[in-house]
Order: structure tokens, then C-alpha cells, then sequence
């Protein structure tokens, strides 16, 4: 209780569990290496382009984590894509992944956080368009930061903006958003 009789509301997350799900969307850029997916279908008489924009699949991010501070929440990361990514012939996104986000004022409702992760692709090929089927993996590197409001010590509400990165099969970057929710246990 403070001195005004009003009890104070801790809203860490220092050892709770949390359970993660937001929307992701973003636009993607994509630098081909010479035997990558082509990113555009090609035009007769023309070379393949090397380099593409457009925009990212829709998505879904689901993660669970476990706070051992107030500050610092590891998690177990998982993004399943809704569509086909359409440029590129690649089946819809399947990551799987572990980070950490460190939160500023840990113990206030509104907090800042810095999301840091590494994750891998499971997805299965598809065919690129004028190309041969996709086989090659994805090693993917994230980082995202952006606020999250707490509305009780077991519930809140969060936004970002992000980059996601691969590197094998090209070097294609996504500029993300997300918005999701967060409940959290005990």
C-alpha cells in the first residue's frame, strides 16, 4: 500500500510465464544471389532482376516465454505465414526461434522493449515462378522494438516495428509491424 491507501501496481513480469500472439505485416526486399529464387518472373530477352520490393504475407507470431527478471523475458518464438509469399513461390512461412526482449521501466505499466531472435525456416520449397522448386533453408535475423502497455499484471498489449533478415537463400529483409496481446501466468 502507499502512504494514499491505494495499493501499488506491480506489473513486471518477473517470474511469470507469458503466452505471445500478434499479427506481423511489412514490406520485403529481396537481393538475389545468382542461383536464388527469382523474386519477379522474368521478361523474354530480359535478365532476371536482381533486386525486388513488395509486400511481406500477412502473418501470425506466437511465442512463449518465461521472466526470470523484471527486465529480461526469453522466449520460444514461432511465425506461421497465411499465404504464399506470391514474388518468390515460397510455401507460407513457417520460423522457428528463441530471443529475449529487455523491457525499460520493467515494473510500470508502459514499457519499452528491444526484441532480439534468431530463428530458422521450416517451410517446405514451393516453386519459383520461372525457376526450379525452392530446397534451400533460411537462417533469419530479428530484431523489433516497440512499447507495451500492461492493463493488469497478467494481461497487455504491444506494438512494433522490426527487421527480419535472411541470409542463405538470398538476402531478403522484411521492415515489419506487428500488434498483439500478452497474457501471463501466475
Amino acid at each position: 500500500m502507499s502512504l494514499s491507501g491505494t495499493a501499488h501496481a506491480d506489473t513486471g513480469h518477473a517470474r511469470q510465464f507469458g503466452f505471445r500472439a500478434a499479427f506481423v505485416t511489412g514490406y520485403n526486399i529481396n537481393l538475389r544471389y545468382d542461383d536464388s529464387p527469382y523474386c519477379r518472373a522474368v521478361q523474354p530477352g530480359k535478365e532476371p532482376a536482381k533486386v525486388c520490393g513488395y509486400g511481406a504475407p500477412l502473418g501470425l507470431d506466437l511465442a512463449l516465454s518465461f521472466a526470470p527478471l523484471d527486465f529480461l523475458e526469453p522466449f520460444l518464438w514461432f511465425r506461421l505465414g497465411l499465404e504464399n509469399d506470391k514474388q518468390t513461390g515460397v510455401r507460407p512461412l513457417r520460423l522457428l526461434g528463441a530471443g529475449a526482449r529487455l523491457y525499460t521501466s520493467s515494473a510500470s505499466r508502459f514499457k519499452i522493449y528491444v526484441e532480439p531472435a534468431l530463428a530458422i525456416e521450416l517451410q517446405d520449397g514451393g516453386r519459383a515462378p520461372n525457376s526450379s522448386t525452392v530446397t534451400k533453408k533460411d537462417l533469419i535475423f530479428h530484431l523489433a522494438a516497440g512499447p507495451q502497455f500492461d492493463i493488469t499484471r497478467h494481461i497487455g498489449v504491444f506494438a512494433d516495428a522490426g527487421l527480419t533478415v535472411g541470409v542463405f537463400r538470398s538476402i531478403h529483409s522484411s521492415f515489419e509491424l506487428k500488434l498483439g496481446a500478452q497474457v501471463r501466468f501466475p
